[in-house]
């Protein structure tokens, strides 16, 4: 190597300690660990709904504002039954044959869209488990990098894959490693944060949804403009920036320098499978799911095809409501810190508390919005409302996945994920296959069904969940009752 060369390589190697100093120390690892956590889950979303944007920007409908008008005039019964009187006594004759693509039940698009999303979804139910002890023995650090990169790297595959088995192929692998995501980054938090301290860095998970209101208002227009193809290398190449700034600030500066943790590498599986705790925690996931795909799936479509809503608002309503479920869990996440570091209410008692608002209040709010009569403000104002509460739940069953066994909180997390993929998956299949139509009455059992699961799931983790630390934590190691303690064990690092 020429002197010059050397010295130019030298010159690079101090500029970059020197900016992982500055990192390091000015901002500090927590704050660090936070903003790449939020910007990686983003990714995350927007891996996961690339392929439903990519299939719909392009659609050239030949459906005009006013002819989708008169389609749900002729086929809706809140729009009927809300016309004025007088109006009601003038025989009116539509013709519906004059729009035959609207059709019922699904269009080639949805089908194709559900089937690469149902594909996507099986992923995240095959690998959180896996993950979750591969965590245990690489590092989270490590894990959760290789969970973001290798969901948005596997892009680059999709346009020569468009369409064909290989994509949905590709969508599972992007799921498995969206899954690995999850277990990944509840390590970091036992790890990283105080116990009183992690609701609020829970709560940044939900930038999942942050990523799907990014994809459908930057998405969109950058698949008109410049073809589909590009979202795929886009985001391809966004996720090896992340990675690499991921891998110089956090794999190569914080791994290093992780706070120390007894970590017990010997699982117990039969006692992990026999606790109420854990399993309370994944039938309260269950229900959460359940309620967004019902939310993100069928609400919109209730707006557009029962209230009439423009179809030039889909990308409004499928995306704005996702920012302020983001704000809302952080707000929750930050709230229930607060309250345990105050003393107001035992862990165990906030975890239940933020279920409740999670599941009971979202439960309300779906089953009165089939019965709001005839101002379509009042169903678009409770499907934001009920997005907005579920927004409780990482401050309430995820952040409680980590509180009965903080050494084992990514397999218990793996555990939760697992369990509410599948329940994701039976709610997806439910509501893509079951109503496509504008009868109200179909649609409000729809949403009597999800309030009904939100009810039973929460009643489950209100009877038997808890915020307690389990006794096969670490046997003998860890009493239960120390929970509530401040532990100093991260200050020499975090302080």
């Amino acid at each position: 190597m020429t002197p010059g060369l050397a010295t130019l390589k030298r010159g690079s190697i101090q500029i970059q300690k020197a900016a992982t100093k500055i990192v390091n120390e000015q901002i500090g690892s927590q704050q660090v660990l936070v903003v790449f956590v939020i910007t990686g889950f983003v990714l995350c979303g927007i891996v996961e709904q690339s392929a439903s944007v990519a299939l719909r920007a392009n659609i050239t409908s030949r459906i005009t504002a006013e002819e989708f008008a008169e389609y749900v005039e002729n086929t809706s019964y809140i729009t009927r039954y809300c016309q004025d009187p007088d109006e009601r006594n003038i025989t009116k004759i539509h013709v519906v044959r004059s729009i035959p693509h609207i059709e019922i039940p699904m269009t080639r698009t949805d089908e194709t869209e559900s089937v690469l999303r149902e594909a996507f979804m099986w992923g995240t139910l095959a690998s959180p488990l896996a993950a979750s002890r591969i965590a245990a023995r690489v590092g989270a650090e490590r894990l959760y990098g290789v969970g973001v990169l290798g969901a948005g790297a596997l892009a680059v595959m999709v346009p020569a894959a468009w369409l064909t088995p290989y994509h949905v192929a590709v969508r599972i692998a992007q799921g498995m490693f969206m899954g690995a995501a999850w277990p990944g980054a509840h390590v970091l938090a036992v790890t990283w944060f105080k116990p009183k301290r992690i609701s609020a860095f829970v709560s940044t998970y939900t930038a999942v949804n942050l990523g799907y209101a990014v994809v459908g208002i930057v998405g969109t227009p950058l698949v008109k403009y410049l073809g589909r193809d590009c979202l795929s290398y886009f985001i391809a190449m966004i996720a090896a920036i992340w990675y690499f700034l991921w891998w110089r600030f956090v794999e190569e500066s914080l791994h290093p320098n992780r706070p120390i943790r007894d970590e017990h590498k010997t699982l117990p599986w039969r006692r992990l499978l026999m606790s109420k705790p854990a399993w309370a925690c994944g039938i309260a996931v269950v229900g959460s799911q359940w309620a967004d795909a019902t939310l993100m799936l069928g609400v919109t479509k209730y707006l557009k095809l029962v209230y009439g809503f423009s179809i030039e608002l889909d990308d409004v309503l499928a995306s704005l409501p996702h920012i302020g479920h983001f704000f809302a869990a952080l707000t929750f996440g930050i709230v229930v810190d607060h309250v345990r570091e105050s003393g107001l209410l035992s862990t165990t008692s906030c975890r239940k508390l933020f279920v409740y608002i999670s599941h009971f209040l979202p439960a309300a709010c779906m089953f009165v919005l089939g019965y709001t009569g005839c101002d379509p403000a009042a169903p678009a104002a409770l499907y934001t409302a009920a997005l907005a509460l579920t927004g409780a739940t990482p401050a309430g069953a995820y952040a409680s996945a980590a509180d009965i066994a903080p050494n084992f909180a990514g397999t218990v997390f793996g555990l939760c994920q697992t369990i509410g993929a599948a329940g994701l998956l039976a709610a997806n299949y439910a509501v893509s296959e079951g109503l496509h139509g504008s009868i109200a009455g179909w649609w409000r059992l729809l949403f009597g069904i999800s309030s009904t699961v939100l009810l039973i799931t929460a009643t489950v983790f209100m009877g038997i969940g808890s915020g307690s630390v389990q006794d096969w934590n670490a046997p003998g190691d860890i009493p239960p009752e120390l929970e509530e303690e401040e532990e100093p064990r991260f200050e020499s690092v975090l302080e």
